[in-house]
């Protein structure tokens, strides 16, 4: 089971990091695109906001799995610090693996529940649903339950080490 999560992990992990760099391309060509239309030319495009704001949600999302992979979950610096060197370290582990699980997964609920609850609007300037926008949540944390089930299974704890 540990070597099965871990090659989805790595294979998944892959395409979500390219697609969250591309939206993030996307987003920084869009946020270009609309300095030059609002400044230079003197007519603001209606869609290249609204497209640069959902790039920047799905890339932030999206990326959400790769930084629960390398390490990056929810814990108290100074709690993580003290228990660093005691018996209590695994236990202190567990706990913050289990919290971000059942957050993740709440996130994963409600965002489906708020998608499905705006399929029927519009984004303004773009005229696609605006659950297309919203979808980022659900799937993201999706992607981040992935990445902590690989950090419990191969963990990956270096944060605090390389910070200054």
């Amino acid at each position: 089971m540990k070597n099965w999560i871990l090659a989805v992990d790595r294979w998944v992990g892959h395409f979500v990091m390219a697609a969250a760099c591309a939206a993030m391309g996307i987003a920084a060509l869009c946020g270009a695109f609309q300095i030059i239309t609002r400044f230079v030319l003197e007519e603001p495009s209606t869609w290249s906001e609204v497209l640069t704001r959902t790039m920047i949600i799905w890339s932030v999302f999206l990326g959400l799995g790769a930084s629960l992979r390398g390490g990056a979950l929810l814990s108290v610096d100074l709690l993580y610090r003290t228990v660093a060197r005691t018996r209590y370290l695994p236990l202190l582990h567990a706990l913050i693996s289990s919290l971000t699980m059942l957050f993740l997964m709440l996130v994963v609920w409600f965002g489906w529940v708020v998608v499905y609850r705006v399929r029927f609007q519009n984004l303004a300037g773009l005229e696609i649903p605006i659950s297309w926008a919203y979808a980022a949540i659900p799937v993201g944390a999706m992607f981040g339950v992935l990445g902590l089930l690989a950090n419990i299974v191969d963990p990956r704890r270096g944060e605090l080490e390389t910070q200054q």
